[in-house]
């Protein structure tokens, strides 16, 4: 059952939070993470792993993730079944983060976060849409968009076509109002779809 949990923490509840999370087994699982220096879309290691951390003006390289979430100004962890996200709010004064989950993990880290109602007056859909940049067999394993220009490696599987391209793209679920507006937007998952 899909629930809906939020709450303010403190930096070091939040990293406490992060530490203890256990994402569902089987499931792949993903962080978009966003620093004043850079940003990281990757698979999710869990606090002690490595991420790939990526800026402007320079390479992507690989990075210890408990050296970059105490700099990460807003976090998304996601996976099919279930979104944690977190972002900054320095007015907010000690308890800074503001941290909600959507979704149904049974991980006893998110009962930090107590449960909110607000999904029982809200109706559910899903949405599709294409990442930047695209695959060819000239860029193996990188998505190039030339509009940033910027060169883009998703945590997601895809064959180097032959002919054509790639194209990356996420799934989102989204929770919308009576008037169709969006409330909630939860990232579920990346597929790559090949393009003639």
């Amino acid at each position: 059952m899909t629930t809906l949990r939020a709450s303010d923490l403190t930096p070091d509840d939040l990293l406490r939070l992060l530490e203890e999370l256990v994402p569902p087994a089987g499931e792949k699982v993903r962080c978009w993470l966003d620093a004043p220096d850079g940003w990281a879309l990757d698979y999710w290691p869990g606090p002690n792993g490595i991420v790939r951390w990526n800026g402007a003006g320079r390479d992507p390289c690989d990075e210890p993730l408990n050296g970059v979430l105490p700099r990460v100004m807003q976090g998304r962890i996601f996976s099919p079944s279930g979104e944690l996200k977190w972002r900054l709010l320095p007015a907010l004064g000690e308890r800074c983060c503001r941290v909600v989950f959507l979704g149904d993990w049974a991980s006893a880290a998110l009962e930090a976060l107590p449960l909110r109602e607000e999904l029982a007056a809200l109706s559910r859909d899903e949405a599709t849409y294409p990442l930047w940049g695209q695959q060819t067999k000239h860029t193996p394993g990188e998505w190039i968009d030339l509009r940033i220009p910027h060169r883009l490696r998703y945590p997601v599987d895809a064959e180097t076509p032959a002919r054509g391209r790639v194209i990356a793209k996420v799934r989102v679920e989204i929770w919308k109002d009576r008037r169709g507006e969006p409330q909630f937007i939860r990232l579920c998952d990346l597929t790559a779809s090949w393009e003639e």
